[in-house]
């Protein structure tokens, strides 16, 4: 008896345009718009032309956010080759990247560019920093379902949601209260930038400010606002 051979599975090829693979929906469009285009209506065309278009230009981005994001893995995955410490965090759809060994509060210190205390100042100014930043922590706690609102059986609980954001408002502006001493005592107007770059988002001075002089200027800039942070922390 004849034995019927199997025929072997073959993935079906998807729709490709310059080089990208398009997804179900984006394949549809692809072929509803060449539909259009072989149509003998002139505004048929138009919207096969329009749609496109719009399709290369969506494929355009993707490929870019594609390229930033191995870009940043490549990044990664060096830095940490040469033993570096780095922390990656995601927020939503974003992520950010900070590479602990570089902290500009600990080079700073080790340096005996700032002191101890100042240091814990300005990690205590971190810590407010991050807790106002919608892009890190914040973000990831409101898309909870606790903090979005939702309770059990996926009830709304507007109570919590709004007990958490009157906190948000509270940081914000306990925050802007001390920013605003640091303006009072800063002649320059480069105190606020400086603590932000470095005692906020952890960057070294030579990050943000190029040139020797610049970044001497910064650097009192910023110890002048770490000396804020001490008195309005109670830092001892």
């Amino acid at each position: 008896m004849n034995k019927r051979r199997s025929k072997p599975y073959v993935p079906a090829m998807r729709a490709q345009i310059n080089g990208q693979a398009l997804t179900a929906s984006q394949a549809q469009i692809w072929r509803a718009a060449n539909d259009d285009l072989a149509s003998a209506d002139r505004q048929r065309r138009r919207r096969g032309q329009l749609a496109l278009r719009a399709l290369e230009t969506e494929l355009a981005g993707r490929d870019a956010e594609d390229r930033i994001e191995q870009g940043i893995d490549e990044t990664v995955a060096l830095g940490r080759a040469r033993g570096e410490t780095i922390e990656v965090s995601k927020a939503g759809a974003r992520r950010r990247i900070r590479i602990r060994s570089r902290d500009g509060l600990a080079t700073l210190v080790a340096t005996g560019s700032i002191s101890a205390l100042q240091q814990r100042a300005g990690l205590l100014y971190r810590d407010l920093y991050e807790a106002t930043d919608p892009e890190r922590d914040l973000r990831s706690q409101m898309e909870s379902a606790a903090m979005s609102g939702a309770g059990a059986g996926g009830k709304p609980e507007r109570g919590a949601a709004e007990a958490w954001a009157e906190r948000r408002l509270r940081l914000c502006r306990a925050m802007a209260g001390l920013e605003a001493k640091v303006r009072l005592a800063d002649r320059n107007g480069l105190a606020v930038r400086a603590l932000r770059e470095v005692a906020g988002h952890a960057r070294c001075i030579s990050h943000f400010v190029a040139g020797g002089g610049s970044q001497s200027a910064h650097r009192r800039a910023l110890g002048l606002a770490l000396d804020v942070c001490i008195g309005h922390f109670g830092v001892r």
